[in-house]
């Protein structure tokens, strides 16, 4: 054990620089940093002027791509910044995008030409030779102006070309969707979409109908099997095409018929552990009644699950749905409209909370 009496100069050197270091680091496109510490570039040089600008850059947690106009692609490792990979594009790219597990790069250049590179190896092909990283794919797309990979899918993505909306689903494209939106975000089977060009009419006064959600295939197609087939087939149809949202949607249509294996066994497939208890809750409860009162009120028909309870004279169930929502107010009125032990506890709760309401809001006569 040794207490430092005092910090040399070079110790001192040495703390800022690590300071520094952790703070912000500059390298020159034209470097080739090798993910050490001592490669990144001094910040009087970052900014020397280079014959090959970047154009376009996309990254997620662990990859960042680069392109520059002369049509190379660099690909840097995340966070230490090494460069890992170089290879090069027929034209100048103008739009970059990495699926979410940064293994395929889309690439859309100045003419609306896309392509997909596979930056990691994939498939062996019919000669024998494995397909190598940044090997262009057979896709090609012309006309496209947007595109955006699904979150939650590596292989799923949806590219607008003219005013049609395409989803491929490995490469497999679906039927297109007529609309003129820029795509926000791809996610649980669904795509958000804006209508600029109508927003920027009148900017100052944006309307919700200019924000769109569409629904992909597998999801529609889901949804109406429930309604029209059948659980159970609509079951056999999302084992043979899986995703956490399907399953969260059998899920939800078993619990309104009250088919809690089904139900638990969907929630088992995407992960929803309270959804899970749930079911187990439900399980526990003998009267039909009641469960489909809790089924109402999971699903946020509170008014409906309000009147089941009061159907079966279940007052107290009412009125502790009501205090978990923070309705005071209709907490007041379920104990005025009748009597019972403890309503004077519960009078007093309910008077403090109608109090605290009106405080949040500055309104001091009640």
């Amino acid at each position: 054990y040794r207490v430092a009496k005092k910090l040399t100069a070079l110790e001192i050197n040495q703390v800022t620089k690590t300071k520094k270091e952790g703070r912000e680091r500059f390298y020159h496109i034209d470097s080739n940093p090798s993910g050490a510490s001592d490669s990144c570039t001094h910040p009087s040089k970052s900014f020397t002027p280079t014959r090959d600008p970047i154009c376009s850059i996309t990254a997620t947690d662990k990859t960042l791509i680069v392109a520059r106009e002369s049509g190379s692609v660099l690909k840097y490792s995340l966070p230490n910044v090494s460069l890992i990979q170089k290879f090069s594009l027929n034209s100048r790219a103008f739009y970059l995008s990495l699926n979410c597990n940064s293994s395929r790069l889309a690439v859309i250049d100045i003419s609306g030409v896309m392509t997909l590179l596979d930056l990691e190896a994939r498939s062996i092909t019919d000669d024998g030779s494995q397909v190598g990283a940044g090997d262009p794919s057979r896709f090609e797309r012309k006309d496209v102006w947007d595109m955006k990979w699904a979150n939650d899918n590596p292989d799923l993505f949806a590219m607008m070309e003219k005013t049609r909306m395409y989803v491929f689903r490995n490469l497999d494209p679906e039927e297109p969707i007529q609309t003129s939106g820029y795509i926000c975000s791809f996610e649980d089977l669904e795509i958000k979409s804006v209508l600029l060009d109508e927003i920027m009419k009148d900017p100052e006064r944006p309307n919700k109908d200019n924000l769109i959600n569409f629904e992909i295939r597998s999801l529609r197609d889901s949804r109406a099997l429930i309604e029209k087939v059948g659980i159970e087939d609509a079951s056999q149809f999302i084992e043979d095409n899986p995703h956490p949202r399907l399953w969260r949607l059998l899920a939800e249509a078993a619990l309104q018929k009250l088919d809690l294996k089904t139900a638990e066994e969907a929630f088992v497939h995407c992960k929803d552990y309270p959804g899970i208890l749930f079911v187990k809750r439900l399980g526990n409860l003998q009267s039909e009644p009641m469960k489909q009162a809790e089924v109402a009120a999971y699903f946020g028909r509170f008014e409906e699950a309000e009147r089941m309870y009061l159907d079966m004279d279940r007052r107290d169930l009412a009125i502790n749905l009501r205090i978990k929502l923070g309705d005071w107010f209709k907490v007041l009125q379920l104990l005025k409209s009748g009597s019972g032990a403890g309503d004077d506890a519960l009078l007093q709760q309910a008077y403090i909370g109608i109090g605290d309401y009106f405080s949040d809001r500055q309104k001091w006569c009640f």
